[in-house]
């Protein structure tokens, strides 16, 4: 059994070693599939779109303009989290604003992220026959940054990459069917006295969104970082 000791860490970008690989990679491959296909349907139609209902002072997102996403990711890097262990996928929502324009030929957003992801790790003493149940709750702020580069010049099609800087507050509790392992003297006692530090981590990713009417669109995310692929809704107001 992995234990952990009490650390501050500042994660940049290491290989998650917790996730169901096989449904990463799927969601990774779907997600970059998905975004190719977007991209070519929005050149295709980028030459005719004069869509009166967009909002008049961008293709498909400006300055000024603000964008509410709400999705599921999976993956990640998470500190205490190694081998063996279960995790729920990440409930993402984020927020973006159209903040500098003229930047070249895009436009940088700033913005905010708040994304939950649980996880535990589940033993049976093979001599006792006690059970020992470990569980970490990740609650994510983040400040992020990113840059819209509209280069299909389409209305519908906001492509972009970006860094974020994110505080994981962690909590951590543990239960067991030991009715003595909250004692100092029981061998199992070092799950009941782990402390786990909340920490900083930085998250590259890069993504789009694609609007399928003037407010409604479908969002994907993937990188390194809170996750390895998110994907979801997104409402520009």
């Amino acid at each position: 059994m992995k234990t952990n000791t009490n650390t501050f860490r500042f994660n940049t970008f290491a290989t998650p070693k917790h996730i169901n690989m096989k449904t990463s990679n799927f969601i990774t491959t779907l997600s970059l599939s998905i975004l190719l296909f977007l991209s070519s349907g929005a050149s295709a139609q980028s030459s005719n779109s004069n869509n009166s209902d967009l909002p008049s002072n961008t293709n498909a997102f400006g300055k000024g303009t603000n964008v509410l996403s709400i999705g599921v990711g999976v993956g990640g890097d998470y500190t205490y989290i190694g081998d063996g262990y279960s995790s729920t996928p990440n409930l993402v929502i984020t927020y973006d604003n159209g903040t500098f324009d003229h930047v070249g030929p895009g436009i940088i957003s700033l913005g905010g992220l708040f994304s939950y992801k649980g996880a535990s790790y589940d033993y049976t003493d093979p001599h006792s026959g006690y059970y020992y149940n470990q569980n970490w709750n990740y609650y994510i702020l983040g400040f992020r940054s990113a840059y819209h580069w509209n280069f299909t010049r389409s209305d519908r099609f906001d492509p972009y990459i970006g860094l974020m800087l994110a505080y994981y507050d962690l909590s951590y509790n543990v239960s067991s069917s030991d009715p003595d392992f909250h004692n100092p003297g029981n061998p199992h006692y070092y799950y009941y006295e782990n402390t786990y530090n909340s920490y900083l981590a930085l998250s590259l990713y890069i993504g789009a969104r694609y609007y399928l009417s003037n407010r409604v669109g479908i969002w994907l995310e993937f990188g390194y970082g809170y996750s390895n692929a998110a994907l979801g809704l997104s409402f520009k107001f």
